[in-house]
């Protein structure tokens, strides 16, 4: 009986991981990587530790690898079940030679992709012409619904590059708000005044109040956190500002309330 697996809990690098222990392995099968009960599969099969091809909906191939890597964070399950080679549509074959240079070459694509900080594989999105999408990986995997529509939204100086065109077009109707996440969204930039009211912090206040930041955001390089996570970091905030002093903790609690009030507005005029 061949390797299987189900690994509930998922950190970073943990898919990578998985991947290098099947090609040492030498396995036949398909690994199932699953973001949430709602969302489709990534199916990614092996045969004889080969990665030999990718698929989730209109992804394919090694794009599957730059999505996986770039939305780890959003990963639920991993499972892998041994069987019979597989039987693959072409576009879907992994072209690279070994998993280790598939791998790296997505790493060094999403490392220097300039789209990502906008890009939020769980939430959920409206698109005026195509109607809502239960996420932006359900995007991902049915993209020919949205394609015609994004395509139409003219280029301008401040796209953002991506290795997936997807992200290019994803990123341009996000900035512009002809596409919009039905979340509303804190911009991260938005947070100074806040935070300036409990400086100087003590370096455990830093440290603690940085980690939970981290775990807060959709992924590390995110510019936004939404409205409902940042609930819970201003109240994380609000509660050093009371130590300081109830004047502080007073002014600590207007900020936030202007914050969440500017966003939720915003959202609803963009909505309309």
């Amino acid at each position: 009986m061949g390797i299987s697996f189900h690994i509930t809990s998922v950190r970073e690098g943990t898919i990578f991981n998985v991947m290098q222990f099947l090609s040492l392995e030498k396995v036949t099968g398909v690994l199932n990587i699953s973001f949430g009960r709602n969302i489709p599969e990534v199916l990614i099969h092996f045969t004889a530790g080969k990665a030999a091809a990718a698929e989730f909906g209109n992804l394919q191939g090694e794009q599957i690898l730059d999505m996986l890597l770039c939305q780890e964070y959003a990963v639920k399950e991993v499972n892998f079940a041994p069987g019979r080679e597989s039987q693959f549509k072409e576009q879907s074959i992994i072209k690279a030679n070994s998993l280790s240079g598939a791998m790296l070459n997505a790493s060094k694509d999403v490392d220097k992709c300039a789209a990502r900080p906008f890009i939020f594989g769980l939430l959920p999105m409206n698109f005026p012409q195509t109607g809502p999408a239960e996420s932006l990986l359900h995007v991902f995997y049915g993209f020919e619904k949205h394609e015609a529509y994004l395509k139409s939204i003219k280029p301008s100086e401040a796209d953002k590059e991506a290795p997936l065109p997807q992200c290019v077009l994803l990123h341009r109707a996000l900035s512009r708000n002809v596409a919009t996440y039905q979340t509303p969204l804190v911009p991260l930039k938005s947070f100074r005044p806040l935070l300036e009211l409990v400086q100087p912090l003590e370096e455990k206040e830093a440290e603690n109040l940085r980690g939970y930041m981290r775990s807060l955001l959709p992924h590390p390089r995110a510019t936004h956190m939404p409205l409902e996570r940042f609930y819970a970091f201003a109240s994380a905030v609000e509660s050093i500002a009371y130590r300081r002093g109830p004047e502080a903790g007073d002014e600590a609690r207007r900020v936030i309330y202007r914050l969440i009030q500017s966003t939720t507005k915003l959202n609803e005029a963009i909505n309309v």
